[in-house]
């Protein structure tokens, strides 16, 4: 298989690495200058992050003393922090995510037959489309809030509607400088689009980890789940070396997934905990911004606040529906033991089938933080304690 080939099924992932700085660093091929390169755009995206939560976190905790604004404030600072940490944490991991994506190449290098290359590609395709979906709320919603949005409704920061004046997202920049003379006013502006850019980058880079990976994960069972259907014929169950031949294929197969769900979970455990802990407070703050603004005449407004809660949704419920997929997925190869002829196995190689069953039947799990299986009913949850946050926000208002 050609290189472009088995580069393929993480062209996405390669590209949104890339984006962030990180690829250089979990790939075999890279040169001095593609590092160089990658701890530049680090530096750079760190630099945004922080340029743009300092002087609003300072502002909102020291200085602004109207409560509306400090609530429309913090919601995307919150979720600036806790995708700066995201960000850190796919950092620290790199290592764990180059040994996946070698394991993905691997397999790729491996396959031989037309079936399980489709099954793959199915899964692929299954893990970009969740990916993409993602991105397109995710961007949309967020590049029209720090772009037209403030220029539009009334800005926390000015508290004005006159598009003649000069409406920044974020504020606490006085302090240093005066933030609305040209030509500050146009770069902090501009600093805001691109830590935007930036933070959905990260999200959506979290989405496609999570995705991807545990769509080959659950490709690869699919393709071994095939070859149990296939274990038993007329032809091979006389030829005890062709069984034996089979049976350490997909035991070999088996292993090689375990040792990938494992990575899997490595990598995504403080990803998902983050994701959970602020999905939950974010699509809080979304809901209440949505019910104070609907009482006035901010249709633009109400929108954007409306596809950033469906994307963050889209967000947490692409994880929990992946962490309910893995789990189902992987106990599939042992219901397919389990529903062979193996009592025409011959005793040499049904007793293999034991330890399979036994490592089969080990649950695969996502889990934020260790803490927390996450499946749909997750999802629900996180959905459950958002509406109780957002009523008791209101109270505390009134």
């Amino acid at each position: 298989m050609t290189v472009n080939r088995v580069m393929e099924p993480i062209q996405l992932t390669r590209w949104l690495l890339m984006s962030l700085g990180v690829w250089p660093f979990v790939t075999d091929t890279s040169t001095t200058i593609d590092i160089i390169i990658g701890i530049t755009v680090q530096v750079f995206s760190y630099g945004l992050l922080i340029f743009t939560i300092v002087p609003t976190t300072y502002h909102i905790f020291i200085r602004e003393q109207n409560m509306d604004a400090r609530i429309t404030l913090i919601g995307p600072i919150c979720f600036f922090i806790t995708n700066l940490i995201k960000y850190c944490a796919i950092i620290y991991h790199r290592e764990d995510i180059k040994q996946c994506i070698n394991s993905i190449k691997g397999d790729w290098q491996r396959v031989t037959d037309q079936r399980d290359r489709d099954i793959m590609m199915k899964n692929v395709s299954t893990g970009r489309n969740l990916t993409v979906l993602f991105a397109i709320f995710m961007y949309s919603g967020g590049m029209f809030y720090h772009t037209f949005m403030p220029f539009l409704i009334p800005s926390p920061v000015t508290g004005t509607r006159n598009t003649t004046s000069r409406p920044l997202v974020y504020a606490g920049y006085d302090l240093a400088f005066d933030p609305y003379v040209s030509p500050v006013y146009e770069i902090v502006f501009l600093s805001h689009c691109l830590t935007a850019m930036v933070v959905h980058t990260i999200v959506t880079v979290s989405c496609n980890l999570a995705a991807s990976f545990v769509a080959h994960a659950c490709g690869q069972v699919q393709v071994i789940v095939s070859r149990i259907n296939c274990l038993i014929d007329d032809e091979s169950i006389e030829d005890n070396c062709c069984l034996q031949r089979k049976m350490a294929s997909i035991i070999q197969c088996h292993a090689r997934v375990i040792r990938f769900t494992v990575h899997i979970e490595v990598i995504l455990r403080e990803i998902c905990l983050i994701e959970v802990v602020a999905s939950t407070f974010v699509i809080c703050l979304l809901e209440y911004y949505i019910l104070a603004t609907f009482g006035g005449s901010e249709v633009i407004g109400i929108l954007t606040y409306l596809v950033l809660l469906i994307a963050l949704s889209v967000n947490i419920f692409i994880f929990c529906f992946i962490g309910e997929k893995l789990t189902q997925q992987c106990s599939e190869a042992g219901k397919a033991i389990y529903m062979i002829k193996w009592y025409r196995l011959p005793p040499n190689v049904a007793i293999a089938l034991v330890l399979f069953l036994a490592s089969a039947q080990v649950p695969r799990r996502l889990t934020a933080g260790g803490y927390m299986s996450l499946s749909l009913n997750s999802f629900v949850q996180v959905i459950k304690t958002s509406v109780v946050y957002l009523n008791l926000l209101r109270t505390i208002e009134s």
